[in-house]
């Protein structure tokens, strides 16, 4: 048989990782030096449940209904499973406890202080300390049965403990020493055989030591040649049958105990470094999980089996027979159920004895069958109906805020300020508040003993505190002289869900569904109804944000909703609209921008925005494409759509940030999750849009620059239309021109006409948005049809817009007209070879591009035919490449003529 390995995932910051499997296999629970907690159901999980216990977590322990973890306090505490609420502290040391052990009613716990405690049940303070180590603890483990206990600890020795007496059986020594557990690579890791106990192994080098627990004397020792470094850590199967080790350098053995000998296992990879931890999988023993030392947990499975010899497989069936006549399944004794005694000859068995016991099994095997056929037949007939299981409802949480669990956590952390709570196991409590601005108001150091407060939200203004367990609301006004803080009861079927505080306003969000405004200095304000649970709860000065579950969740995600609430003096203004969530996502952060805009990030790090003006919701930001692992997560603080970044504090291997050391604030660039995001195209619509999307410094100038590098970029690609396209899209009069130079300077005439035709169009489109604003800003919703000149209409169908009027100063004036009447321009146009004939349609015509009606043009012009007969050829002037609104000039004997209604000369 060989053992294949599976790919590695980061679970934890560099240090010690622990692991378990829980009592059924269903999950792989591993803690770190990060302080956290996870639930994996299996090693390809991309979504792992995280809980922060504190500073870091060393061992933890499974007791089927109970977590038990050593934190930061020095303590062992134990935890609800799954739901990972405090239960109470087991044991206390002098210094963390660095392993754990739980074996039946026994729990075992060695420490850095040199001593182990042992707890039978749940009574915590009537623990056993065995005392005898002169370094600290490194591994233990128990048989219950035999009331043995062993350890290995940083003096090099190993003991073996009579832990129901305290008395020392054993001490063994010649292990690797170590000072502190931190330092330790070698940790021996003991593990007795977990069936009947009879043999005890620990690692030593390069191999493993198996002991007789009779006598205490060497039984045997296993060796595998694949491997080259010492071994760290070992660990037997539940059945006893196999044993696990692994190494400094990565590498993995599994014997078979029987055999004795090392099983074919995938060799390790670079980047896998020394085991600190082994499991085997309780519900499928084919199945080993590990942790190394720079936090990545693998797991190696049982693969085919490898091709054995006849002298293997003739041994294998000796071993099968011998098991099948001498085995546990059959023990004989010296009477039967009959009162008659069979004499066994020696070491012989009793034939009749043997026949009995062989039929009786195998009348056994047949009910069995019996029994099978007969419930799968019933199944068959009556199958189970399946259920469906429904998308779990998040409950209210506070933006920028982390969990309850924590002792150290954040109330808030945003663009103002951080809102540090402290908890003791004692209940005693303290809030810190400290601002990013010293100008705003000093730090404060706040008792929290008596309210207990465990929701905060913070502005420049106000510091709101409110409790779950609690309708008491506490609110300090930063800028006020005199009595700055006030506070008011709820009614008493009320309590705080969520709190949110803003320049002008506090909102509070209750259990009975009502949400009550509040002025920073204690005026009440109003009273709303919200049309179902409250998930979070945000605000910027006059505006306040709620999100609800707006219906029932169905299998795949929570559908929620939001009511924007506007308040304008004593008026009020509520708009509700829908909050989009990818499938299996959650509401992980609501705020707003430091313009006012609505926005939101789900807990795979997609930040969107809402825009009024549009009333829909944008994707500006995937912060995990911007983080360097699955497994790291970004902690929302701010949005900044001035600088187009997002503010964010990367929790490595973990949801939320630690207190102590406090991490630093990263900014992230906004950007669109377009398609070929890296192609530069699409770089510069991710700038065209944010810039239309956001309110963005200079953003008119931006869209102006990212358009006409479009434009560019159309036009070197021949994609001319697209390029048309996009100005006409725009529509902007000073594009327009920019982009009518750059077609012209290119030598692309045939766009350059195109473009021009735009012009009347684009001035009725300008023209209608001016109106559209107008009526936007007086509240009136109104849909304007733009009047859209098609380049295939004639003038004699569709009425033409006439441009604006050009305006000339006089200077101006005077010099064009000096530049018309030059005699030289015309001898260049006609050195110029003529260009052919033009036929007078309607797109070539000053009609079509101007607006000006025929019987304008008559009175001004000649005939067509005294046109014609002057000069048959159409000459293009330089003046094209001056001035890019100016048209195809006619040139006759008897002048210029501009086309402009207001500038008409004539050469004399």
């Amino acid at each position: 048989m060989s053992f294949t390995r599976s790919s590695l995932r980061y679970a934890h910051t560099n240090g010690y990782t622990g692991l378990l499997y829980t009592p059924k296999g269903d999950f792989i629970i591993t803690c770190g030096t990060d302080g956290d907690i996870r639930h994996w159901t299996c090693i390809s999980d991309d979504d792992p449940r995280s809980t922060c216990l504190g500073e870091f977590v060393m061992c933890i322990a499974h007791t089927g209904s109970r977590l038990l973890a050593s934190t930061d306090r020095n303590t062992v505490h134990a935890y609800t499973f799954p739901q990972m609420d405090s239960d109470g502290i087991l044991m206390r040391f002098t210094a963390p406890a660095t392993c754990l052990r739980v074996c039946g009613d026994y729990t075992a716990a060695g420490s850095e202080d040199t001593t182990i405690k042992l707890l039978r049940g749940d009574n915590a303070g009537a623990e056993i300390t065995l005392e005898g180590h002169k370094g600290p603890i490194l591994a233990l483990d128990m048989h219950v049965e035999r009331r043995l206990l062993v350890s290995i600890a940083g003096d090099g020795e190993l003991k073996v403990w009579n832990f129901e007496t305290g008395e020392e059986l054993k001490s063994l020594g010649g292990l690797p020493r170590s000072n502190s557990f931190e330092s330790t690579s070698l940790f021996g890791t003991p593990s007795f055989e977990p069936q009947r106990g009879e043999q005890l192994a620990y690692c030593l080098d390069k191999e493993i030591i198996v002991l007789n627990t009779t006598n205490w004397q060497v039984s045997y020792r296993l060796q595998d040649e694949r491997v080259s470094s010492n071994y760290s850590c070992c660990q037997f199967s539940p059945n006893g049958e196999r044993l696990a080790a692994g190494t400094t350098s990565g590498e993995l053995s599994i014997f078979d105990v029987q055999r004795r000998k090392a099983l074919q296992v995938e060799t390790a990879p670079s980047d896998c470094k020394a085991i600190t931890c082994l499991a085997w999988n309780t519900a499928n023993e084919d199945e080993v999980a590990f942790c190394d030392s720079t936090g990545q947990l693998g797991t190696i499975f049982a693969g085919d089996d490898e091709p054995q010899d006849d002298l293997v497989n003739g041994v294998e069936a000796e071993e099968e027979q011998d098991d099948f006549l001498g085995g546990n399944d059959y023990e004989f004794e010296q009477g039967d159920e009959d009162g008659v005694n069979e004499v066994d000859d020696g070491d012989g068995v009793s034939l009749e004895q043997l026949k009995r016991k062989v039929m009786s099994k195998a009348t056994d095997d047949m009910d069995d069958d019996n029994a099978s056929r007969h419930s799968m037949a019933s199944s068959r007939t009556a199958p189970a109906a399946p259920q469906l299981k429904w998308f779990k409802q998040q409950a209210a949480f506070q933006p920028g805020a982390t969990p309850n669990e924590l002792e150290h956590r954040y109330l808030v952390w945003n663009d103002v300020g951080i809102v540090t709570a402290h908890t003791e196991p004692s209940g005693d409590g303290a809030i810190d508040v400290e601002f990013h601005d010293a100008s705003v108001h000093h730090a404060l150091h706040l008792s929290n003993n008596y309210n207990q407060h465990n929701l905060a939200s913070l502005s420049r203004s106000a510091l709101a505190l409110a409790s779950t367990d609690s309708n008491k609301l506490v609110v300090i006004a930063l800028a006020a002289a005199g009595n700055k803080e006030w506070s008011l009861g709820l009614p008493d079927c009320e309590s705080v869900e969520a709190l949110a505080a803003t320049s002008q306003l506090i909102g509070v969000a209750t259990s009975t569904h009502f949400l009550r405004l509040f002025s920073v200095m204690g005026t009440q304000r109003e009273v709303l109804s919200i049309p179902g649970p409250v998930v979070a709860l945000a605000g910027h000065d006059h505006s306040l944000l709620c999100v609800y579950h707006g219906a029932g969740s169905s299998q795949t995600q929570q559908h929620l909703s939001a009511m924007l609430i506007n308040v304008s003096g004593l008026n009020l203004r509520v708009e509700h609209f829908p909050v989009p969530l990818t499938p299996g996502r959650q509401l992980s952060w609501l705020g707003y921008t430091d313009v006012g805009s609505p926005s939101m990030a789900d807990n795979m790090g997609l930040v969107q925005l809402y825009r009024r003006a549009s009333n829909a919701w944008f994707p500006i930001c995937d912060t995990m494409k911007q983080s360097s692992s699955v497994s790291n997560n970004y902690f929302i603080v701010a949005l900044s759509e001035v600088r187009q970044i997002v503010q964010a504090v990367l929790c490595r291997g973990s949801s939320y940030p630690m207190t102590n050391p406090r991490p630093m604030v990263q900014e992230l660039r906004m950007q669109l999750p377009l398609c070929d995001i890296e192609v530069e195209k699409s770089e510069l619509e991710d700038t065209l849009m944010r810039a239309s999307i956001m309110q963005v410094d200079g953003a008119e100038k931006l869209q102006k620059e990212m358009a006409i590098k479009l434009f560019a970029l159309a036009c070197n690609g021949e994609c001319e239309t697209r390029a048309r396209e996009l100005i006409e899209t725009i529509a902007c009069t000073d594009l327009l021109q920019l982009a009518v130079k750059y077609a012209s300077k290119r030598g692309r005439i045939h766009l350059s006409d195109r473009l021009c035709e735009l012009l009347p169009q684009l001035e009725a489109v300008q023209e209608a948005r001016k109106q559209q604003q107008l009526l936007g800003a007086n509240g009136i919703a109104a849909t304007i049809v733009l009047p859209m000149v098609g380049a295939s209409t004639s003038t004699a169908t569709t009425p033409k817009l006439a441009p604006k009027a050009m305006e000339l100063s006089a200077s101006k004036r005077g010099a064009l007209k000096r530049f018309s009447n030059s005699p030289s321009l015309f001898r260049a146009a006609s050195s110029r070879p003529a260009t052919p004939d033009v036929a007078t349609a309607a797109l070539d015509t000053q009609e079509n591009m101007f607006g000006e009606s025929e019987s304008q043009q008559s009175e001004l012009l000649p005939s067509k035919a005294s046109v014609n007969d002057g000069s048959e050829d159409l000459q293009r002037l330089p003046l094209n490449s001056v001035n890019p609104f100016a048209m195809k000039r006619k040139l006759v004997d008897t002048g210029v003529i501009f086309g402009s209604e207001k500038l008409k000369l004539a050469k004399k």
